[in-house]
Formats: C-alpha cells, structure tokens, sequence
C-alpha cells in the first residue's frame, strides 16, 4: 500500500443541510450553562486538564441529534466502503455527537484523538475513526491545521472523517471574530 497519510482524511460535502445546521447553532447558542471548558486526558497520571483559551464543548440533546447520529453513521460506511479496507471492515460503536464552541480567542492544542477516557468499562477499546463536522462559516480564524501546517477547510455542512491514532495530529487556531461551531464523534 503506497499511500500519503492525506488520502485517509477525506471530507464529504454537502453532508448535513445547511438550514439544519443554522438551526443547530441557534439552539447551541441557548445552551450556555451546558458548555464546559474542554479538558485533555492525561493517562500516565490519570487525570484531566485544560489550557489556556481552550474550547467548550457540550454533549446536550438538540432537536436534530438523531440526524446528525444516523449522517455520521453513514459516512463511517461511505468511508469503509470507499477504501475498501479487506482487514477492517466494521467498527464495534460510535460515541454520541459532541458540539464545540470556539468563542474569540479560543482554540484547541495539538492532540491526536487516542482517548481512553470514553471507554468506561462497559465500552471497551480505542477510538479508530474521528468524524467532525462543521456548524458555521460566520468566523474568523479558528483554521483547522493537520501536521503542523497543512490547514484543511471544514465548511458548513461538510464532515470530515480520519484515522484517531498518533499519525494524525491536528489542532484548531484561535479564533479571531465571530464563534466557531463543529461537532464530533469517534467510532471504535
């Protein structure tokens, strides 16, 4: 297999309409009190932690949460399908959809999405695939940057799909003006 770790991030337009996105943000703005500041696991001491100008992120239900959980699925497919994978095929579950807020100047670091702490026991495993989705296109900043540099555009209505392991680090800037709304879900 002679493939660029690009090929294996692929983004799929026109994926959730965009009046039900608008309608999605709208709601997420009446949400405030469910946001919390976004923490990163650390396991070799077994804890949670923030950094400065970090994201929020709420798990709150919104009236179209069964169609952003069923269009997620669907891409997972689409993208298995897609390349075809003759030693993984399936996944085991997916995690419920997350919303992020991305208020000026907050961002979040340089991670990969290796997380244990969605796994509680009853769930078993490592996340493989990343599904993140955008909500708006009323920002500024708050780019999407794979590798250090190579910013990747996630427009309103589009999904993004990517392996969750070490080879795919990636971060979002700052946010300059305006808030920034995406949603995530990892399938294991």
């Amino acid at each position: 297999m002679d493939k660029d770790l690009k090929t294996y991030l692929k983004v799929y337009k026109d994926w959730i309409p965009a009046d039900i996105c608008k309608e999605t943000v709208k709601e997420l703005e009446k949400v405030e009190g469910q946001f919390q500041t976004h923490q990163f696991y650390d396991v070799s001491t077994n804890s949670h932690h923030s950094y400065n100008n970090e994201l929020s992120v709420t798990w709150s239900n919104v009236k179209h949460k069964d169609l952003f959980m069923k269009r997620i699925w669907d891409g997972l497919q689409q993208y298995v399908t897609e390349f075809n994978f003759k030693w993984w095929n399936s996944w085991q579950g997916y995690s419920e959809v997350r919303f992020n807020r991305y208020r000026p100047d907050t961002q979040m670091k340089l991670h990969c999405d290796h997380i244990h702490s969605m796994f509680d026991g009853q769930r078993k495993g490592i996340p493989t695939l990343t599904v993140l989705g955008g909500l708006n296109n009323n920002y500024k900043g708050g780019e999407l940057v794979f590798w250090e540099d190579s910013i990747i555009p996630l427009k309103e209505g589009e999904i993004m799909i990517f392996p969750s392991n070490f080879l795919y680090p990636h971060r979002v800037d700052l946010v300059t003006k305006g808030t920034r709304y995406s949603y995530v879900s990892w399938a294991w």
